[in-house]
């Protein structure tokens, strides 16, 4: 039997949040969402350098930057996100930020194989927590109507992050090692995790949170609730195949330009970078638009237009992998982040829609679960180990195959998608 929603307490508003203070809370959680990919991206376009100079192969590498990460950003995202459905999530973002930025500049340092899989474990358990308690505070101070925009914001800033950590790494390696360049980005970050400690706005600090819950869902409990209902099911499928995709595409982006077409390590970063931030940002944030004109009504709309999105970006991602010069790709690359990045801000919004308000982190940590173990872990790692395969046959062209291959988890999500926004039902007290 599904959970029902537990009754609400109203809490009198005693120090309402201003304009001033919300908006310097959504830029400051921007802030850390941008910095919490940079650093994953450094690794990426080093991750060739990294290989040689620690002797690994291309599995070991995907391990590195697959497995070994999504695994350890799952196990920690639960036990956070259920103290971030009561707890104060301001102190919780602080902490994942200077956990993962003391675990990036350790990279820096890092001798051998499992040392840097310490560090990334470090990586992962440090990341996990800021996305659930980001999202779960954000939705507590801004209006249903602005959900989608502002998840999409927060979506778009992990695009800045993307791009910019390769840009930022491309810039930075005309001057410095790999090694250096992680210490030279990690470091800064602990002083941004000590900012948004004394900067952001908690709700419940402040007795300005218009529902708090009046107890506390278990993992097993909100797990259940979306397992229940139809819709969440289909959900789960598009996030357990679309990220294998698009992770797959970022992880081995760099390497692809550099093995497949020759350009150097800051070609890489200005043109990837730039491909990627043009096609994930406007993508999020035309999605965001969107599904608040048209799902906030109609929750069933976000999953039809994630759909659509999905569909229309697999045969570009094929001619990504399988084209003839690296401006086709760079092309093709920005219009399938640009259509794929019109699912997971709306599929988010329908979820929240469907789930109760004191569900939310843990609903978002289930949902970040899913994208991880299959997008960085089954993404990463499945993009390696074929590589690999298909390198006897195509040598240095490995990634070309690989990489199509991976393109056919998109007509699996997209199908899974438009099935969501069907099957999608919100809560009475939710619905518009």
């Amino acid at each position: 039997m599904a959970l029902q929603p537990l009754p609400a307490e109203t809490v009198p508003a005693s120090k309402p949040i201003t304009t001033m203070a919300r908006n310097l809370t959504l830029g400051l959680l921007l802030l850390v969402a941008v910095l919490s990919y940079v650093d994953r991206q450094i690794f990426t376009l080093f991750q060739d350098d990294i290989k040689d100079e620690l002797g690994l192969s291309d599995g070991e590498l995907g391990l590195l930057t697959g497995l070994s990460f999504a695994l350890f950003y799952a196990l920690a995202a639960f036990p956070v996100a259920r103290y971030s459905d009561r707890g104060d999530r301001r102190l919780v973002v602080a902490i994942s930020v200077i956990v993962w930025s003391a675990a990036t500049a350790f990279c820096g340092i890092a001798a051998s194989f499992w040392q840097m899989m310490l560090a990334r474990i470090g990586l992962a358990a440090g990341e996990s927590g800021a996305g659930p308690a980001s999202y779960s505070l954000l939705v507590d101070i801004y209006p249903p109507e602005r959900r989608v925009t502002v998840i999409s914001s927060m979506l778009a800033a992990n695009s800045v992050g993307l791009a910019g950590g390769l840009a930022l790494a491309g810039w930075l390696s005309l001057y410095f090692s790999w090694r250096e360049v992680f210490l030279i980005v990690g470091l800064p970050g602990i002083g941004i995790g000590l900012l948004t400690w004394l900067m952001v706005v908690e709700p419940r600090r402040r007795g300005a949170a218009s529902i708090k819950p009046p107890e506390q869902h278990s993992v097993r409990d909100v797990v259940r609730t979306m397992a229940a209902n139809v819709s969440l099911r289909w959900v789960a499928l598009a996030l357990m195949t679309v990220p294998v995709t698009g992770f797959a595409l970022i992880i081995w982006g760099a390497s692809f330009f550099q093995r497949v077409h020759g350009m150097d390590k800051s070609e890489t970063g200005y043109w990837l970078g730039g491909a990627m931030l043009g096609g994930l940002v406007i993508g999020n944030m035309l999605a965001g638009w969107l599904g608040d004109r048209y799902g906030t009504a109609n929750p069933g709309f976000n999953g039809w237009l994630a759909g659509a999105g999905l569909l229309l970006a697999f045969p570009i991602a094929l001619l990504f992998a399988l084209g003839p010069n690296p401006y086709v790709a760079l092309v093709c690359f920005m219009a399938v982040k640009f259509l794929m990045t019109l699912f997971l801000g709306p599929l988010i919004a329908l979820s929240y829609a469907q789930v109760p308000v004191s569900m939310r982190a843990i609903t978002q940590a289930v949902i970040n679960m899913l994208i991880g173990l299959a997008g960085t872990g089954i993404g990463g790692t499945l993009a390696g180990v074929l590589s690999q395969a298909f390198g006897p046959t195509y040598g240095e062209m490995s990634l070309r195959p690989a990489l199509a291959c991976m393109a056919l988890f998109l007509l699996v999500g997209g199908v899974a998608a438009f099935m969501a926004g069907r099957t999608a039902r919100p809560l009475p007290e939710q619905a518009a």
